[in-house]
């Protein structure tokens, strides 16, 4: 399986857990929804969903080896504890810094501001993980 190249400011959303479509859909609408945090306009976050049986149960490690069609600098994964509790895992595959392979979690509430700051490289992959919290899930700053 190769990775797609992402469009323009959004960010790909690779599904790795194929255990329950409904929990599927419903983090996919948890993750992308539009949730009115800070006093300025939201329009949800832009993930592309990468479905493939291919995909099944790969791992960060696994998802860090994949060929990709073009540059990806991050990923944003919908994986087995994705589909429990709507968290979604971002794994920094930028190669012009030490961190390859890195990970941390996300509430769905922080996932837009996320996927905007990374697209755009307003903020660095480390800021977020960084500032997660001890169990490795942002929930803001």
């Amino acid at each position: 399986m190769r990775l797609p190249e992402p469009s323009d400011l959004c960010l790909l959303l690779v599904r790795t857990d194929y255990s329950d479509q409904q929990a599927w859909r419903a983090a996919l609408a948890a993750a992308t929804a539009v949730y009115e945090v800070g006093d300025f306009p939201r329009m949800g976050a832009c993930l592309e969903p990468v479905e493939s049986p291919d995909l099944a149960g790969l791992t960060p490690h696994d998802l860090v080896h994949l060929p990709r069609a073009g540059y990806v600098g991050q990923l944003a994964v919908a994986d087995a504890q994705t589909m429990r509790d709507q968290t979604v895992l971002f794994i920094d595959l930028n190669t012009y810094n030490d961190q390859v392979g890195r990970t941390f979690r996300a509430i769905p509430q922080q996932v837009e501001g996320i996927a905007s700051n990374l697209t755009i490289a307003n903020m660095d992959f480390f800021e977020y993980a960084d500032a997660a919290d001890p169990d490795g899930v942002f929930r803001g700053f």
